[in-house]
Parts: structure tokens; sequence; C-alpha cells
């Protein structure tokens, strides 16, 4: 049995999730080196997986279990990264009177979701949340309810009105507004939600994941006493990067509303990450554990620019050398976070 509750959570950030699932390539590789196993997933050594958007897709594809073999997960994590490109490129088309249409995104959605659907239906089917291998926790904003909406595998198992297909959980994390329409999805029990990217509340659901293991893990499932406190945790939080656009005064001094909309989306976005990450560093600082949390997300200001759906072949092998960089930048926090995953 694990030494430690051990968690992975998953920034949202469209097309940018390729970057840690590039880092996950090199999460799932140390791990089998280091355990000796050659068929080790990153499923294998984690407790819970969390993750928004981007996030929330390749939670659920860490998870999927193998129909040949269900107690094994389907893919690998160089499968997720070529998930990640494939369904980018396919996602984030639209046709010249789309974009007309929609004034760029302005007026409607700026891509169509016929792609989207499709590619979540190929690919998961009929697969339920409560199929998935692992405890889990994706998240949506509910815009009919006011309220966030997580998708919860433990509650799933238990409970029909929390079990939801899979492919509707995909369409609904990742249904970031004024890109892609908001869709409507039904329960196992047909209850409906009118959900959008969990990415407007917890981009960085790192803080989420923390509350959901403090508050319902049990390891093992027959302990009958609350869940671990962040001493028994270890935290691995990827995330996708942030452009950070600096806003001289002069220059901002004086916007209205229609200048303010799209960097106060920046903002809010980024802000709210950092903001969990130093709130997680202060948990385990405060317990004297700092090595227990590994956040690794890539300083993107010196980078071309990198926006959240643009899936040309540039950008693309871009986002996957920085997936390679960050893993390599911290190649000796990783190794000792897998001894942590290791131990027993």
């Amino acid at each position: 049995m694990a030494k430690y509750t051990r968690v992975l959570s998953i920034d949202g950030g469209g097309i940018r999730g390729i970057i840690p699932a590039q880092i996950g390539v090199t999460l799932e590789s140390k791990l089998q080196q280091k355990s000796g196993n050659p068929d080790a997933r990153i499923a294998d050594y984690f407790d819970l997986i969390a993750g928004t958007s981007a996030g929330g897709i390749l939670t659920c594809l860490y998870l999927f279990p193998d129909a040949k073999n269900p107690s094994r997960p389907q893919w690998t994590a160089q499968d997720a990264v070529n998930f990640s490109i494939d369904s980018g490129i396919d996602f984030f088309q639209s046709s010249f009177l789309k974009t007309l249409e929609s004034l760029d995104g302005l007026i409607d959605e700026k891509y169509p979701s016929d792609a989207l659907e499709k590619f979540f239906w190929q690919n998961f089917k009929d697969c339920k949340l409560s199929q998935l291998l692992k405890p889990c926790l994706i998240s949506s904003y509910d815009v009919e309810r006011r309220k966030a909406h997580f998708f919860n595998q433990i509650d799933a198992k238990k409970y029909p009105a929390a079990d939801y297909f899979l492919r509707d959980i995909a369409r609904a994390t990742s249904a970031a507004p004024s890109y892609f329409e908001l869709p409507k999805i039904y329960s196992l029990t047909n209850e409906s939600y009118a959900l959008i990217d969990g990415g407007v509340f917890a981009n960085n659901p790192a803080l989420c994941a923390y509350a959901e293991v403090r508050n319902k893990l049990r390891i093992p499932e027959t302990r009958s006493d609350k869940g671990p406190t962040a001493k028994d945790m270890v935290i691995l939080s990827l995330g996708t990067g942030q452009a950070q656009k600096k806003f001289p005064y002069e220059e901002v001094k004086n916007w209205g509303k229609i200048e303010w909309v799209q960097p106060l989306i920046n903002i809010m976005m980024t802000g709210v990450a950092e903001t969990i990450d130093y709130q997680i560093i202060q948990i385990f600082d405060a317990i004297d554990k700092p090595n227990q949390y590994l956040r690794i997300s890539p300083d993107l200001s010196h980078e071309p620019r990198l926006p959240i759906d643009d899936a040309s072949a540039e950008k693309i092998s871009t986002l996957v050398r920085i997936g390679k960089e960050q893993a390599q930048k911290y190649n000796e926090e990783l190794d000792k976070f897998i001894d942590l995953l290791l131990a027993e």
C-alpha cells in the first residue's frame, strides 16, 4: 500500500493542453523505469486525478479502461499527446462563413461543435464516469443553477444521479464560452445540465482536488475515519503555461468595457491559477512538507504568441517542444516526486 495519497491535477488551456500531456510522457516513462514495470501507466500511481477543460479530457484518457482488459488503462501517455494534437486540429477549425457569421466569436461561438462531439463519441463511446479506473474530479460550471458542477467518480459509483457518459463530460468541461456552443447534457437519471468550461472558476483544479481528497477519499475504502491530511498527501500540479501580457498604466487607465473584456478574462484565469498555487504552497509549508507538492507550468512570455485555439502545425510543434523542455527542466524534481509516488 502506498505511503501517501497521490493526486495529479491538470489545468485547462485549450490546445496548450499538449504541454502537460507531453510532461505526462516523461512522467510515465520515469514511473516505468523506477518501478521496473514496463507496462506501468500514470493511472497506476495516482489515487485521484483532477482536470479542467483540456486537463479534464486528459483525466478521461488516463483513466479510461481497456475494453479487452477493463482493469487496465487503454491508452498510454503518448497516446494522450497524440489525442490532444489530433483533437485540437479537428476542434479548432472554422469555415470562412462561420468566422464571418460569428464575427470571429464576438456574437456567436467561434467554432462549430460537430467535430468536438464526433471525436468524443468515437473515442469514449458509451463509457460511463463510474467505469473509470480511479477516482477523479472534472470541473464545469452550471449556468442555469449558477453553481460549480463537479463530475466525481466516487459519487458516480454510488449514485446513478451522479453518473454520466464520459463523452458528455468531455464536452461539458471543454465548452469554453465564445469558442464552442454551450451543451445541455444529461445524467444517467435523465437530469439535464447546461454546462460550460470549468476554467471560468477553477482553471487550476489542484485545490478542488485537495478538498475532494480530504472529504471523500478513503484508502482502503473500508476506512471509516476522515480522509488524509496534507502530511499524508502528495500533489503534482501540471499547468498549460502562462503568457502574462503586461498592461502599461498609460495604455489602460481610460479603458472601458470593450477594451477590458479580453484582458480581464486572461487576468482572472491566470490570477486564479496563481492564487491556488500560492494557497497549496502555504498548506504544505505550514506542515514543513514543501517537497510533497510540485507545480510545473511554463512561463510563456518569451515564446511566440500561443493562443489556446491555434492548432497550426507550427504552434503544435512549439507546444510539444515546451512540454519536453519543462520535463527536462524539472527532471530532478520529478525524480524526487516519483520516489514519493512509489513509497510504501
